[in-house]
């Protein structure tokens, strides 16, 4: 939080005196905004609309910006007025941040150029097997088959029958009725879902959680002159043990992360060795 509180008073600062130099200065150029005694130019505003933005869109941008400038350097005029300024306490945080920005990019090249971004399976399966205690769900996920459908849909009970069907003839011929009727559906699909996320698509409040643990059946559902054929194929609830496929990813970034900062310790450790090696590190005993 300390670091961000450094990061916006270092950008606002920056863009407060990047437009230091927009006073008069004798110009015979007309401004396009006063804040006080700071003003605005067009050539102060270049760069800030995309090429591809046109018309009004361009102008909106334009004005919000102006306007956010005025409000930066309103601010910072009150700021000023009413707050006691310890000038060598602003130096040391910036300072201070400069020196976490400068450590922080270095870091980053040097993940850049070092980091072994590949993940073996092995690797993500051991991670799993060895930290199973934070891998506990915290709400449900589901595997879903689902047809979406007008409510006054044809052929009804044949479709049924195609979805519960295991039959690849049955599914080449389901697909095809859905990919006419249907605008849109999924019956195949293999993955995870959160139970929740899936509720911004499907009705599964009607359909409910004391449902989910009933598999492979179909669940009508009729809601807004739209009929939903529902199947779970699969189910887990909160705080059971969240499955591999479903963390696969998580794990993967988990991994790198361990990777990283082993990295940036390591780099911490010979950079010190370096510095004692060439003699650049001295502790002095002090005088009694």
């Amino acid at each position: 939080m300390m670091l961000y509180r450094f990061r916006y008073f270092f950008w606002t600062l920056g863009f407060i005196l990047s437009f230091s130099s927009c006073n008069y200065f004798k110009s015979s150029e007309k401004p396009l905004a006063r804040a006080y005694d700071q003003y605005l130019y067009a050539k102060d505003l270049e760069g800030i609309v995309p090429d591809n933005i046109h018309g009004n869109d361009s102008a909106a941008i334009v004005k919000n910006f102006i306007e956010q400038w005025q409000k930066d350097i309103t601010l910072q005029k009150k700021a000023e007025k009413n707050v006691e300024i310890d000038e060598q306490h602003i130096q040391q945080q910036l300072e201070s941040y400069k020196k976490s920005l400068i450590r922080f990019q270095y870091e980053q090249e040097l993940i850049q150029q070092k980091l072994d971004t590949n993940v073996l399976e092995k690797e993500i399966n051991e991670f799993y097997s060895e930290h199973k205690d934070i891998f506990s769900l915290k709400k449900p996920i589901l595997k879903i088959s689902y047809i979406k459908l007008p409510s006054h849909t044809p052929k009804l009970e044949m479709v049924k029958k195609l979805m519960v069907s295991k039959d690849i003839r049955d599914r080449d011929l389901l697909e095809k009725y859905c990919f006419k009727y249907s605008p849109s559906f999924s019956l195949a699909d293999t993955s995870w879902h959160y139970a929740d996320d899936l509720a911004k698509i499907l009705p599964m409040s009607k359909l409910g959680e004391h449902n989910y643990q009933s598999l492979n059946r179909i669940f009508q559902i009729s809601e807004n002159n739209t009929l939903y054929l529902l199947i779970l194929r699969d189910s887990k609830f909160k705080d059971s043990m969240s499955p591999l496929t479903f963390e696969r990813e998580n794990i993967k970034s988990l991994i790198l992360n361990q990777r990283k900062l082993k990295l940036i310790s390591q780099m911490e450790r010979e950079v010190f060795q370096e510095a004692q090696t060439k003699n650049e590190l001295e502790v002095y005993q002090n005088n009694k």
